[in-house]
C-alpha cells in the first residue's frame, strides 16, 4: 500500500476530493518543500493534512456523529485559502520547469512531479473560482 496525496476543496463544510493519487508529490515532498521555500512561498507540506493517515495508522474512532474522515478533516484539518494554494503551486511549477531538478536516485520522476503539480494547480484554481479552501490529504 502506498502513501499518496489527494487534493481537496472545502466549501460550506463539505469536502470535495479529486481522489487522484499524487504519488510523486508525496514521495518528493522534502525536496519540493526546499524548492518552495527557495521561491519564497510556504513549504508544500504546510498545506498537507494528516487526518486520514492518523485515522488509519492509529486505529482511531471517528468523533461522535461523523461518518467519514472527510467530515473530520473539514472540521479540524489543515486548510488554506485557495488563492494561497494557487500561488504556492504556481511558484513550484515555475521552479521545476525552470530548473528541471532530478527527483529520485534510480529514475527521474521530474515529469511525474510536473504532471501532478499541473493537476493540483488546476484543482486549486477551480477551488479559488468557487471561493473554496484547499489542502492535500495524506492518504494511505
Amino acid at each position: 500500500m502506498s502513501t499518496v496525496l489527494w487534493a481537496n476543496q472545502l466549501l460550506h463544510g463539505m469536502v470535495v476530493s479529486d481522489e487522484s493519487d499524487k504519488y510523486a508529490l508525496h514521495r518528493h515532498l522534502p525536496k519540493l518543500d526546499k524548492l518552495a521555500v527557495a521561491c519564497g512561498v510556504p513549504a508544500l507540506s504546510s498545506i498537507c493534512d494528516g487526518t486520514d493517515l492518523r485515522f488509519n495508522l492509529q486505529d482511531l474512532e471517528l468523533p461522535d456523529g461523523m461518518t467519514s474522515t472527510h467530515e473530520w478533516m473539514a472540521r479540524d484539518g489543515v486548510w488554506v485559502d485557495a488563492p494561497e494554494a494557487v500561488r504556492l503551486l504556481s511558484a513550484l511549477l515555475e521552479a521545476v520547469l525552470a530548473k528541471r531538478p532530478r527527483f529520485g536516485l534510480l529514475r527521474n520522476d521530474c515529469d511525474a512531479v510536473l504532471d501532478e503539480l499541473r493537476e493540483a494547480l488546476a484543482f486549486a484554481e477551480e477551488a479559488a473560482a468557487r471561493g473554496a479552501r484547499f489542502n492535500f490529504s495524506i492518504v494511505m
